[in-house]
């Protein structure tokens, strides 16, 4: 019988990286080409089976706005969050360098930190990108976060970007469990 574990997770990130289309299309399996502004936060439910590590994971994906005017807003959305895929758009420099903003808002709200995925987004758009591959993986491995590329449009890596973050939060979850029971 798989083990079954429930988490809250939020989608970090500037306005237009794609998290709405990324949270679409793994929730849905789905890609909506018009670009539908989050105001505040929308969430999603999804079920996935990780049949590598037997277990079952039931995410609630908090999708959050990422124009600055909603910071006050998104405060309230991170409590109780276990983990967050952080993204950027490859063809958009700006958006890359705001990442650090984003793990320091996310570390700050919920008062310790999470399991990251950084998700390089719009890699489908390869002629007009701008930030290579080993600046993404630099940061990543940095700050101890989870690296993928991935497209909302094709659906590239977008289930593995999910996937790889209910691996970690569920080693987590096993670890702290193990240091309760000593």
């Amino acid at each position: 019988m798989p083990a079954e574990f429930r988490y809250k997770i939020v989608m970090l990130g500037d306005g237009a990286v794609g998290k709405t289309a990324m949270t679409t299309r793994f929730t849905q399996n789905f890609f909506d080409s018009d670009y539908k502004r989050t105001i505040g936060s929308d969430f999603a439910i999804k079920r996935l089976t990780l049949e590598d590590i037997d277990a079952k994971v039931t995410l609630q994906v908090w999708d959050l706005a990422g124009q600055p005017r909603f910071e006050s807003v998104r405060q309230g959305f991170y409590r109780g969050a276990r983990g967050g895929l952080l993204l950027y758009d490859v063809t958009r420099r700006r958006t890359f360098l705001n990442v650090e903003n984003w793990k320091e808002e996310a570390f700050k709200n919920l008062k310790n930190e999470i399991p990251i995925v950084l998700v390089a987004n719009k890699v489908d758009l390869e002629d007009s990108r701008v930030v290579a591959p080993e600046e993404g993986e630099e940061f990543a491995k940095k700050n101890g976060f989870i690296y993928v590329e991935s497209s909302a449009l094709t659906g590239e890596n977008v289930e593995e970007a999910y996937a790889n973050l209910c691996r970690t939060m569920i080693e987590g979850t096993k670890n702290s469990d193990q240091s309760k029971a000593i």
